[in-house]
């Protein structure tokens, strides 16, 4: 059951809601910033019976003051979905998701606000979608359900890196191999690289092993990113060559192959 609202917050303080959804689902993390105590109030009633009838596991947290919001990502705290008062005094929602962006790229930006003429500054940021104040139930069973279809259509197809001062999802599709250096693991994607400290067996547990093998010790690729396979080298998208022994060139063939009959049986539908 979703749980009674609370009295009206202290300003600055944060409040925890729980609901217990489906057995087996992940949890939904949700936070919510806006300097107006009734509103919080309103808008976390809003939220949580939705997702509670949508049968959601979810965590709402509220902030009336931006700042402490800012420390819980400073301090590793990821949210799936951040709903942000454009106006508040301390820190306006605007600087406050930037800063979010700064270390997190996969939190979901929702800006909410009174006034039409602010929503241009979300698509720098990357917002998700915007919420008028004086609409908010009317427009939160939309953008709830696009939110929801979008977090379980990005659930299988990132990768979490962790580093000292960040988290951040690199989408599968960007991830054309990893391999092994020193106590590191480097990730090649298509327009840089990233860095992780963890054993590459690790690594490889945490990918789904329909898209990624490991070719060679010490190497992983993304089956989507392979071009062509010759007699002793495996040809990838970025023109880079990985030579494999002789063993190992027929399994990534038979996995490459496998690849492409599951990735034309989903087209199909």
């Amino acid at each position: 059951m979703v749980l009674a609202a609370s009295a009206l917050m202290p300003r600055g303080i944060k409040t925890k809601e729980i609901f217990s959804g489906k057995e087996g689902t992940e949890m939904i993390r949700i936070c919510l910033a806006d300097d107006e105590a009734e509103f919080l109030v309103l808008m976390k009633e809003l939220l949580g019976n939705y997702l509670a009838e949508k049968k959601v596991l979810y965590e709402i947290d509220t902030y009336e003051n931006p700042e402490p919001l800012y420390w819980e990502f400073l301090e590793k705290r990821e949210y799936d979905i951040c709903f942000l008062d454009i106006e508040m005094p301390q820190m306006d929602g605007r600087e406050l998701a930037e800063k979010i962006r700064m270390l997190s790229d996969s939190t979901n930006i929702v800006f909410l606000t009174s006034h039409k003429e602010f929503i241009k500054a979300g698509y720098r940021i990357r917002a998700f979608d915007f919420i008028t104040k004086d609409m908010a139930k009317e427009e939160i069973p939309d953008v709830l359900d696009r939110l929801l279809q979008k977090l379980e259509r990005d659930k299988e197809k990132f990768y979490t890196i962790r580093t000292h001062s960040r988290y951040e999802k690199i989408p599968y599709h960007d991830i054309i191999c990893i391999y092994k250096q020193d106590q590191n693991v480097r990730f090649v994607l298509k327009a840089e690289e990233r860095q992780e400290r963890k054993a590459i067996r690790k690594v490889l547990e945490e990918l789904d092993g329909n898209v990624f093998m490991l070719v060679e010790r010490g190497c992983i690729v993304n089956l989507e990113h392979i071009d062509r396979i010759n007699a002793r080298q495996v040809l990838l998208s970025n023109g880079s060559a990985l030579t494999i022994s002789k063993e190992h060139i027929q399994k990534v063939r038979e996995r490459l192959g496998m690849y492409c009959a599951n990735q034309a049986a989903d087209r199909r539908g």
